[in-house]
């Protein structure tokens, strides 16, 4: 039995991007944050670059010589008119964490052992991070560190039985962290978990593995909205969900397997994507784009 053709909308958005990374060397996205000013940080296997408030200029970048050797989930956030950027040699597994001025100029830089998955900071500047499980490894763990002491590491939460990924702050007091079961392979089961941040405590658990509304499929990033969390997955949904864990929408789709990360702005959820499109002359290729969706329901494609 042949498989109903894909509702995917497959072209090049040269039209509906806001940015193209691509030209710009910012290959494969995976993380964005706005800064104090407004003005956007993509963090890339090909590197930091700051843009303007429109996303067409390029303020500052500092490139990745070889992107290919740079492991998946780059990461860069804001705090207090700091940029925190993390990226990982792929096969020395060797994370670089730096912290920059909002002009780029680098104020701190150290090494982590370990590949970096997912980075989240609290508005008291408590950084909290989970990293890729490693051959051979059994345990997981979200660590704990300070931005004004980022040397230190503590373990805030450890599993032998799941996965940490995905990290989010909610507020000063809670992280949601999405967690898929031990061994990572295409039968996993993926949750969310509740974690205090001061104790270290799972507070609590909602959603379930599947692709359904309310199900998640390997979260890629989440982020808190208003009062609510917004988790997009593989599948291309931003799926909204109360602090009680309650399922409340599907508040964007695009398509599945492109989006990498996002920021939410106002009502609208601004995602860095990457993947195989088609352009004007049906032609496959790679590129890598910043697109802005409203979280009021919006689809790339008809359902």
């Amino acid at each position: 039995m042949t498989e109903k053709p894909s509702n995917t909308t497959n072209h090049q958005r040269l039209k509906e991007m806001m940015c193209h990374l691509t030209p710009k060397g910012a290959v494969i996205p995976y993380n964005i944050c706005y800064d104090s000013n407004d003005e956007l940080w993509v963090a890339s296997k090909g590197g930091l670059f700051k843009l303007d408030n429109y996303a067409s200029k390029v303020l500052f970048e500092s490139k990745n010589e070889f992107p290919k050797k740079i492991a998946p989930y780059t990461q860069v956030l804001h705090h207090n008119g700091k940029i925190i950027y993390v990226f990982t040699d792929d096969k020395a597994a060797l994370t670089q964490f730096r912290i920059h001025d909002l002009n780029g100029n680098m104020e701190h830089e150290q090494f982590i052992d370990g590949k970096i998955q997912s980075l989240a900071i609290n508005a008291e500047g408590d950084i909290f991070m989970t990293k890729q499980p490693m051959a051979g490894q059994d345990e997981s763990i979200v660590y704990k560190s300070s931005i004004d002491c980022p040397l230190g590491l503590d373990e805030l939460c450890s599993s032998f039985d799941f996965a940490f990924q995905a990290i989010c702050v909610y507020d000063d007091n809670t992280i949601a962290v999405a967690t898929t079961s031990l061994p990572i392979n295409i039968c996993s089961k993926q949750s969310i978990k509740w974690i205090d941040t001061t104790s270290g405590d799972i507070t609590g658990t909602f959603s379930k593995a599947g692709k359904g509304d309310g199900e998640i499929y390997f979260p890629r990033c989440m982020q808190r909205y208003e009062d609510d969390i917004v988790v997009m997955d593989k599948t291309g949904r931003l799926q909204r969900f109360h602090r009680s864990g309650d399922f409340y929408q599907v508040a964007a789709r695009i398509d599945a397997y492109l989006g990498n990360g996002f920021v939410v702005k106002e009502d609208k959820a601004i995602l860095v994507c990457s993947g195989i499109v088609v352009d004007k002359d049906n032609e496959s290729l790679c590129d890598d784009w910043i697109e802005a969706i409203r979280l009021d329901g919006s689809c790339w494609t008809k359902n």
